[in-house]
Parts: C-alpha cells; structure tokens; sequence
C-alpha cells in the first residue's frame, strides 16, 4: 500500500475533527508539533503560530508514520523547487478513492495536465502555451478588468451590509478567465460550476462523488467543443484562438485532449488562487486602516503592495515533490521516493528571509514570496493574478471607505493546500 493510501483518509478525519491533530503530530521525529493543524485546517483564521512551531523544530522535520518531510524555511523550499523532483501522481489517481473511482479518460485530463506531468511532457506543455500566454495577452486584458471590476463593485456599493466575497472575488476572477479564453459571456456562469467542482479534485478533503465529476468533465468536454469550432471558423486575439494555432516544430500542437486538460486547469487554479488572494488581501487590510486608505490613494505604492500582501497571506499555503533521487537538503538525507510537503505559506514568514515577518509592510524591500511556486513549475497564471489584484483592490478600498469589515463572522475553505475566505461580510459604519 502507498503511503498517500492511508494519508489522505487520516488528514480528512483530522480536517473534521482537528482535536485528533497532536495524536498525529506526535510523530514527527525531532517530537510534537501541530503541523497538521495548519496543513489539514488552513481554514484556521490564523495558521501562522503554527508555521512558527515547526519551525522550532527545525527548517525540516521528517513525519515518521507519513513518511514525508515538512520544509517550513524559505532558502529550504526555494532550493527543493530546484531539486531533482517530480509533481507526477498519476498512479496515485488509479490506487486513491475517489479519484480511482472515476473512468480513466476523466482521470487523464488532470493527470496529464502541467500541474501533475514532469519534463519533458511539461517542457513540451509549458512552451506551447507560453507562446500563446504572453504579456501582450495579459496587457490587453487591462480595460475589460477594469469594467468587470466596476460593474461588481457598483452592483453593490450602496448596500449597507454586502459580502465582497460572494458579490466581487469569487465571480471576478472566472469571468475575467472567460474573457480571456473567449468564451462567450453567456457561459461565464458555467465555468464558475466547473472550477467550483474540479477545484475538488486538486484538494478533495472533502471527498468528491465521482458520477457529478464525470458528468462535470463530460458537460466542459461537449461545451468546449462547440468553442473550438465557434474559434476555428471565427479566429479572435483570444487564449483559445492563439492555442489552437500555435505549432511547433519540435513539439507541434495541442491535442483536443490536451486543449481541454489545460482550459479546466486554467479555469480551477486560476479562479481559487485569485479569489483567495484578494480575499486574503482584504482580511489583512481590515486590521490595517492606515493601509487600507494608502491603497486606495497612493497609486504609487500599488505595486509594492500587491506583493507584499501576495507574501504575507498566500493562497496557496503547501505543495509537495517527490524526491527522484537522494538529497541533500539542510543538513538531511532525502532518499529517492520520499515525499517532501512545502510550507509555503510558512516559508513566506521565515524570519531567516524577511524582517519582522508577521508585520503588514508595503514599504519592505525585500517582498520576492514563493506564493506562485519558483521554478519550471512556477505558476503561468501568476501575472494575470497579480494584474488582478492591483486593478480590483485600490478600487475596492476606495469604493468601501465606510464599511467595515466583520471579522468575527469571516468564514474560511476547508482545503490542504488553499486558503482564502468563502464569506467576507461587510457592513457599513
């Protein structure tokens, strides 16, 4: 039996029941720790502490009954992104309820996507989409990010009691990848149901019912076809145009399969991540008036401020690798077919890395966070985030002056591996 074979049903039962966590954490070998606390329940209001009690332990601990290594230091985690690893869990999704469970076609199109393929498989994937996914493809976006923006605020800025969660981060993000894909508007809805039930199979805690995510896969398979051929006879400057153009000579084109595998990732990874960064974003600054109205004044300080807000709450808080080979990492022995667990959200508050870590700090120099990964697996989607949150957030801080943010009533995803507000009521006064 693989290790993640008993894995995955144990940390479900701890996401339920977080009491159990120490019983598990008490194997980690350098002795207890509350690491599964954070990892398990990232929904937690605050993780932070217990980024900081791993750490104590040391800047990697090896989990003895899990047999997986915890790297909690910035240098540590930036240097296994370099290593020798892989991503790929195909296997794993023919052994592992309920992704096992579902038909082998539906299974490929996330196995074979980037998220989950090393090089050269990636290597081919990664540079033909980038040729597609380039700057000026994300530069042209601007105007009508900023129309979806104004219309999502506007709908609701005169509302005493809104949530800016609900009303502008979930929805935002999946129409701005609609139109960047080109898909018509009227679909924009439809794309929100998929990334909502596929976001489960990148992080299903809460165990998926495998005969809703075939109908799921089926129902974006069919729809995108009708795509396709609306792009084949009707090219635009759109993302879905330019991949179904783009060729190669070395590694050709897209296949229908592959076209399809990297729209459900786009649509998944690029909506979570983005609503749960500026969701995040907006939780942070409630603590922080004095920022929340520099953002809204200081155009000049935009920048500065996306990334630092980027660091200091990620909304990807772990992701893991697969040692290929032996390594050598902080003084420990990683031997091949270990399993290493990145704490990213944990690195981003390394005191060995950043000043006063756990402070709010436009103004700090030094602001580079590994949010979006580092490496070949870096996150394509990254600038489009970024152009995102620096469009939406100064116009929602200046939109909501007089609201006030209900702490106590935040509610946060259950998820291993994402963090970011599902609630995010405001009131005004």
């Amino acid at each position: 039996m693989r290790v993640e074979q008993f894995a995955l049903p144990v940390l479900r039962q701890i996401s339920r029941r977080p009491s159990l966590a120490p019983a598990l954490d008490g194997d980690v070998s350098t002795g207890p720790t509350t690491v599964y606390e954070s990892t398990v329940t990232a929904q937690s209001s605050d993780p932070y502490p217990q980024y900081e009690r791993l750490r104590e332990r040391g800047p990697i601990v090896f989990h003895r009954a899990l047999t997986t290594w915890l790297v909690s230091s910035y240098e540590l985690c930036e240097t296994v992104f370099r290593s020798p690893v892989s991503v790929d869990r195909g296997d794993l999704f023919d052994v592992i309820s309920p992704w096992s469970k579902l038909p082998t076609a539906d299974r490929s199109m996330f196995t074979s996507s980037m998220l989950l393929v090393d090089p050269p498989d990636h290597t081919r994937l990664r540079k033909l989409v980038s040729r597609a996914f380039t700057p000026r493809t994300i530069e042209r976006l601007e105007p009508r990010i900023e129309e979806i923006a104004d219309d999502l605020i506007g709908r609701i800025t005169d509302d005493s009691s809104v949530d800016l969660f609900s009303s502008v981060f979930a929805p935002l993000p999946i129409y701005v990848i609609g139109e960047l894909l080109g898909v018509p508007e009227q679909d924009w809805s439809r794309l929100k149901a998929w990334s909502d039930e596929f976001a489960k199979i990148i992080d299903p805690i809460d165990a998926f019912v495998p005969t809703e995510m075939s109908a799921a896969i089926g129902e974006m398979r069919s729809v995108i076809d009708d795509w396709v051929e609306l792009r084949l006879a009707e090219p635009g400057d759109d993302l879905l145009s330019q991949l179904l153009t783009i060729e190669d000579a070395d590694d050709g084109r897209l296949s229908r399969t592959e076209l399809q595998s990297m729209i459900a990732i786009l649509m998944t990874a690029g909506h979570e991540t983005t609503s749960g960064l500026l969701g995040n974003a907006i939780v942070a600054l409630a603590g922080r008036p004095d920022l929340w109205e520099r953002l809204a004044d200081d155009r000049a300080v935009v920048g500065r401020a996306v990334e630092e807000l980027i660091r200091f709450d990620s909304p990807v808080q772990n992701t893991d690798r697969l040692a290929i080979e032996d390594l050598e990492i902080g003084g420990s022995r990683v031997k091949a077919g270990q399993m290493m667990m990145l704490c990213i959200g944990g690195a981003n508050r390394d005191p060995e890395q950043f000043d006063r870590p756990n402070v709010l700090d436009f103004d700090r120099a030094n602001n580079r966070s590994l949010s979006f990964g580092h490496g070949i697996h870096h996150c394509l989607g990254a600038a489009l985030a970024r152009q995102e949150a620096r469009i939406v957030l100064p116009k929602v801080c200046r939109a909501f002056r007089d609201h006030r943010v209900d702490l106590d009533r935040v509610e946060w995803k259950r998820s291993m591996t994402l963090r970011g507000p599902i609630a995010v009521p405001m009131t005004r006064g």
